[in-house]
């Protein structure tokens, strides 16, 4: 099976507007979470805080990732300015990427490449802040009755929700219409869809993509994920499944751990065959070797995940890829900080990689930016291509009681805590990125780089 070569990288995560902002960041061990606040969430987040886990309509943990000063103008893009502003971040976010991915391909202008383009984005299926202004009118038709009839005052009403532009039909598309929105303005081929596998949406839009490739209904891909959701809802909502540490410790890979901290963010890569990369003189950022993925089917619950499930992946990328997992320097974990998640992936780590006699290095830049759900891949996946380009693996921060034992996969031994030279001598560098969703959507993805000569 042909390799697809990735040509193009874009991103926009917390505190960090681009690629090289962002691997300045892994380098300088910085910790982009903050405390939320009222220009964040739209309203006092004391409101709605409270330390204890589990009270109804109550946030217990406030720190998170952002986008906050995003530099976007709308006239740079093939579109009417007043539509692109009354749009979602989330539409605006996915031009921003994408165009930037574009540009890093080298085939910005390029009308013929262009046109021979698709667009696949894994997106939240969750209200987004503009789409909630847009509905709210109509919630509000229905509850406005209801709690006056219940309070026996017929005048009581709703606060309208403050709007600062108009409110733009498209979006309630917010599922949808962001690839969309894409392909129109860079004038892309009607190759142009959105997925949501959880946090695993990352990888299985490369899969996809890759499809697309291998099978000739494209020539080049842009593929990647983005989590764009109104921030009140968001924290109601992991709040709700008690997601966030109680103990307020957020720290992936380590054993204090308790919870994860929600993120805000877009990535995008540009793909290509290998062969016609290579053809092409384009400048080759990594290849993918392989790609696992996997569903858990039937389990204990939908937040339980299962180490079946994720060895599977593991099983079917490196059958793929025609590799050993003795091949693989360096694993970017998927690792969000929660106990069961973190310790299902350390038991499914020990047992495939074990079982092979494997022991390469580990580490998470969820450390640093935090768990950015259905966009988490694309994290680890401009982190690993910035670390083999460099021959350097950033730290993991804020490890302080390791997983594992010295005898284990991870542990102290090989979790990355300090700058570390990449550890293969050889002309190929390999690395395997972990991703996996709620509901047991697991995928598995392995780089390679070819030193150049």
């Amino acid at each position: 099976m042909e390799k697809i070569a990735i040509i193009g990288l874009s991103c926009l995560f917390p505190d960090a507007n681009n690629p090289e902002q962002f691997w300045q960041n892994l380098t300088n061990e910085k910790d982009a979470t903050s405390a939320t606040t009222v220009a964040d969430l739209g309203v006092d987040p004391t409101i709605f805080y409270d330390p204890i886990k589990g009270k109804p309509e109550k946030i217990y943990f406030l720190q998170g990732g952002f986008i906050r000063n995003f530099p976007f103008d709308p006239s740079e893009y093939n579109l009417p300015a007043e539509l692109v502003e009354s749009l979602d971040n989330s539409m605006k976010w996915s031009l921003y990427a994408a165009k930037q991915a574009i540009q890093s391909s080298g085939y910005w202008g390029n009308r013929q490449v262009l046109s021979k383009c698709g667009v696949i984005l894994g997106t939240l299926s969750l209200p987004t802040k503009k789409s909630n202004q847009l509905f709210a009118p109509i919630y509000q038709q229905t509850i406005n009755p209801a709690i006056a009839e219940l309070l026996q005052d017929e005048n009581f009403r709703l606060a309208a929700l403050p709007t600062t532009t108009k409110a733009s039909p498209y979006n309630a598309m917010i599922t949808g219409f962001p690839a969309a929105l894409v392909s129109q303005a860079f004038a892309l081929s009607s190759n142009h869809f959105c997925i949501d596998a959880a946090c695993s949406s990352s990888f299985y839009a490369i899969k996809l993509a890759s499809y697309y490739l291998r099978s000739r209904k494209a020539d080049v891909m842009l593929a990647g994920a983005m989590s764009c959701v109104d921030p009140l809802f968001l924290r109601m909502l992991f709040s709700g499944i008690q997601g966030y540490p109680e103990n307020g410790i957020s720290r992936p890979l380590d054993k204090a751990s308790r919870g994860l901290i929600t993120s805000d963010g877009i990535g995008m890569v540009m793909l290509k065959r290998y062969s016609d990369a290579v053809r092409d003189g384009d400048k080759i950022l990594a290849t993918i070797a392989g790609n696992g993925l996997s569903n858990d089917g039937k389990g204990k619950h939908l937040l339980s995940p299962n180490s079946r499930g994720q060895i599977l992946a593991f099983e079917r990328a490196y059958q793929e890829a025609q590799l050993s997992p003795k091949d693989i320097d360096y694993i970017e974990c998927h690792a969000t900080g929660t106990l069961l998640g973190d310790t299902t992936e350390f038991n499914s780590v020990e047992t495939f990689f074990g079982e092979h006699q494997a022991s390469p290095l580990v580490g998470s830049a969820k450390s640093n930016v935090g768990h950015l759900l259905v966009a988490a891949g694309m994290v680890g996946l401009a982190k690993t291509i910035h670390s083999m380009n460099a021959g350097v693996i950033p730290a993991t921060i804020n490890v302080n009681e390791p997983m594992g034992t010295e005898n284990s996969v991870i542990s102290s031994n090989n979790i990355v805590r300090t700058a570390t030279k990449w550890p293969n001598n050889s002309s190929v560098k390999r690395a395997a990125l972990s991703a996996f969703g709620f509901g047991g959507t697991n995928s598995h993805l392995i780089l390679e780089k070819q030193d150049e000569v």
